[in-house]
């Protein structure tokens, strides 16, 4: 009765199964793996966003492919304000960046081509790949201190069937950012096979140290097609109002037949509402009031993380950027023995690396968003317990 592109196995693991327990027994969860802003004390500026949502031009449906001028002017300017130039012309707006790979894949791909994304990554790839009928395959980020690129995988992961290439700047979770020259090369391999580049920045915004090597891909004039995914879900910590883009670049008449093709593709559904799209030029003003706390946030967190567990069994990952932390824990526990024990122990609940299908070994993932007095008191427990083991 039901296709196989759903045929997931949706049993309950171990872990999943000690959560529903102590839930059901009304213990309290030290929750490390929140990375909603809304549900972390973020303040937000209440009488501007939802004074922005009154405006009465909401009520009148303004179906546009590529979203309403309003809008997409907005985007413009506050890229402009970067130093980005862009046209109003060049951005599509969706309702999530989900959705914005979806439009890709399918603007992209037949069945069975294949997209190839970084390893470890979020498992989101996974899903999506499955749902719009593409084959999925991974270049993998290798760890030395420092995240980079291992080209050798990349070309080894690339066939006739490639379509596209997908960096994640930075990424998620391991917080790295594409360097320029690492940027130009996958450029070059992109050109090479005639494939696309798709670069996930939704992360951009929210640094954890400088790097003047970072790769600014927006203001590429690469020849390749190339598109930058990025929405108010993080830049404005509003995941709830569900406005996101794709930015097109590349040659000219590449270009214009893809926006071409996403006219149609976003036509058919049309599922941008239309009061976030007339209330976004008076939200992204708030974007550096709501974006400044959330790096500061970012920011104290991590630095406790390091702090806490500088002199200890367990290593911090350099992390350059995004709202994740990667903890790795000695390797005498698998880090689903670690997760499914902190969680047992000490209430406290953590993604397991191979969540994100790190090969690292027994590595955790901590959201930086919680409240530091709730972070910190969280790491000094998981640092007592790992050491009293």
């Amino acid at each position: 009765m039901f296709s196989s592109r759903t045929k997931w196995n949706m049993l309950p693991n171990e872990l999943s199964d000690v959560v529903a327990a102590k839930r059901l027994r009304g213990e309290t969860i030290i929750d490390l793996t929140e990375s909603n802003p809304t549900r972390c004390g973020i303040s937000y500026p209440e009488k501007e966003i939802l004074s922005a949502l009154a405006d009465e031009s909401s009520l009148l449906y303004q179906p546009e492919p590529r979203g309403i001028l309003l809008a997409r002017k907005a985007i413009a300017e506050y890229y402009a304000a970067l130093g980005v130039a862009l046209i109003p012309e060049d951005i599509t707006l969706t309702a999530s960046t989900s959705e914005a790979y979806s439009f890709l894949f399918t603007l992209l791909c037949n069945a069975c081509d294949e997209v190839i994304v970084p390893r470890p990554s979020y498992p989101l790839f996974d899903y999506l790949c499955q749902l719009n009928d593409v084959a999925l395959r991974h270049y993998d980020l290798e760890y030395d201190g420092e995240w980079h690129i291992d080209f050798e995988s990349l070309e080894s992961a690339l066939t006739n069937n490639t379509r596209a290439i997908i960096l994640v700047h930075p990424n998620n979770p391991t917080g790295s950012y594409i360097k320029q020259e690492e940027f130009e090369r996958v450029c070059a391999v992109a050109a090479e096979h005639q494939c696309a580049v798709i670069a996930d920045e939704v992360f951009g915004p929210y640094t954890l140290s400088s790097d003047t090597h970072r790769a600014s891909m927006v203001t590429s004039h690469a020849s390749i097609l190339f598109f930058s995914l990025n929405g108010i879900s993080k830049l404005l910590g509003l995941p709830q109002f569900k406005l996101s883009w794709i930015i097109v670049r590349g040659n000219s008449q590449q270009k214009k037949e893809a926006l071409s093709r996403l006219d149609i593709i976003a036509d058919t559904f049309l599922s941008v509402n239309t009061p976030a799209q007339v209330a976004l030029p008076k939200l992204l003003e708030q974007s550096k009031f709501i974006g400044e706390q959330i790096r500061t946030r970012v920011h104290s967190n991590f630095h406790v993380l390091q702090k806490i567990f500088a002199d200890s069994s367990a290593t911090v990952f350099r992390a350059e950027g995004g709202w994740y932390g990667i903890l790795q824990l000695p390797q005498f526990h698998s880090d689903d023995v670690w997760a499914v024990e902190l969680l047992r122990q000490r209430n406290i609940l953590i993604h397991p690396g191979h969540f994100f299908d790190m090969k690292q070994k027994s590595c955790i993932v901590l959201s930086l968003l919680p409240s530091p007095e709730f972070f910190s008191d969280a790491m000094l427990q998981i640092q007592s317990f790992v050491e009293h083991l």
